[in-house]
């Protein structure tokens, strides 16, 4: 039975999902949270919304990019040639 999804593209991906979750985990937890501290007042409260919102996030943006690389394909930044493949030396 042939695969529905070649392994390059599901591979693609998972790094895209990775990639794209670890990115949006840095840029995430200033807007729940300094939203939730101007209207609330509360430290605390800021501080648990800033996260849960910043992985909620994260996870959203990670399935977009995981989503969109198995519909269209594999992206040409993700391509990799042959001589990459083998690696860089120093002598190069």
């Amino acid at each position: 039975m042939p695969k529905v999804i070649p392994d390059a593209t599901l591979f693609a991906a998972k790094r895209g999902f990775v990639r794209t979750f670890s990115q949006s985990l840095a840029t995430s937890l200033v807007i729940p949270a300094g939203l939730t501290l101007a209207f609330t007042h509360d430290a605390l409260l800021a501080a648990a919304v800033g996260v849960a919102g910043m992985l909620v996030g994260a996870g959203v943006n990670g399935a977009q990019s995981y989503f969109d690389i198995i519909s269209k394909g594999v992206p040409d930044e993700y391509q990799v040639d042959e001589p990459e493949r083998r690696g860089k030396y120093a002598a190069e």
